[in-house]
């Protein structure tokens, strides 16, 4: 079953960074700097949007898939390499792009190593060590089928959703009350961050979602638009279509790229906000509702 359209903000503005070649794009929380990678995240580039001058953070252990911006403007990466037994190291580094100064944080580990932006600060984990996890407030990470929650350093494990291959993307909305992520092959969830209780579910996919504010949700469809989700899952708007991949938020912020690797940056304006006109405000033709079981394509079937 689908519900009508719904409309939850306008789009304000949108800006292009990059013509190709840019993927798995940031924005830092101040809205003037921005990370991206070449295709096979060979390279870490930051691109500063007032003075146009791009620099190479790193270009060494594949550092392009794991860049994140902390609140306070540092860039934190993962690199990986191979010991002589074939198992892949990771190891944590941060980056100030005020001095261009670069130190390790988290030591190489065997294992899955992940930069993670908290309801506080950024923290780094591993599989077998962390860092900065307890200044970070509520972070969120995923292994298989479980879901991991830190609070102040402490980690709880929860299993809200039973016979799943595994969950991806996990984010925090910013006041550390609820959690996001996607279980594969059953759809969007939002748990309760104290308890691991689910509080919303929609049975449609949404990849790399991630928090707007504490209400609303970013993601990516199977048809590569970019939409905006109610936190209870009621429904969906499109923001951005046409082969639209990798959103991410900081702030206020939502950046994106294509499959052509054209990175594109979207300001919004929410219903009820200064600035808002319904008028100029654009409506999907079809929406998502909580629980339902239509997939991403038929509702985007010859949009």
């Amino acid at each position: 079953m689908l519900c009508s359209a719904q409309t939850y903000c306008r789009v304000a503005s949108t800006r292009q960074i990059t013509n190709s070649d840019g993927y798995f794009p940031q924005i830092n929380y101040q809205g003037t700097q921005v990370l991206y990678s070449d295709t096979e995240a060979r390279y870490l580039y930051l691109y500063d949007l007032q003075s146009g001058e791009r620099t190479t953070v790193s270009s060494q252990g594949m550092p392009g898939f794991e860049g994140r911006f902390a609140p306070d403007g540092k860039v934190y990466y993962i690199t990986m390499a191979v010991n002589p037994d074939h198992l892949i190291f990771r190891t944590g580094h941060e980056y100030d792009p005020a001095t261009g100064h670069d130190r390790v944080i988290l030591s190489a580990q065997h294992g899955a190593v992940h930069a993670i932006n908290g309801s506080k600060d950024l923290a780094v984990v591993g599989e077998s060590k962390q860092w900065h996890l307890r200044e970070a407030g509520v972070v969120a990470w995923t292994l298989g089928p479980k879901l991991y929650v830190s609070r102040g350093g402490t980690i709880n494990v929860y299993t809200p959703v039973r016979n799943c291959a595994g969950y991806l993307w996990a984010s925090v909305s910013p006041d550390g009350k609820k959690v996001l992520f996607e279980a594969v092959g059953k759809g969007l969830y939002v748990c309760d961050a104290a308890t691991g209780e689910v509080m919303a579910h929609s049975t449609t996919s949404f990849m790399m979602p991630c928090w707007f504010n504490n209400d609303y949700i970013v993601g990516q469809t199977k048809s590569y638009r970019i939409v905006l989700i109610p936190a209870d899952c009621s429904g969906q708007q499109t923001l951005a279509s046409g082969s639209c991949t990798m959103p991410m938020v900081a702030g206020k912020n939502i950046i994106y790229t294509t499959k052509g690797g054209a990175v594109r940056l979207i300001s919004i304006i929410l219903k009820g906000e200064e600035g808002y006109d319904e008028s100029q405000a654009t409506t999907p033709p079809q929406s998502s509702t909580r629980n339902n079981n239509s997939d991403d394509e038929s509702q985007d079937h010859d949009q």
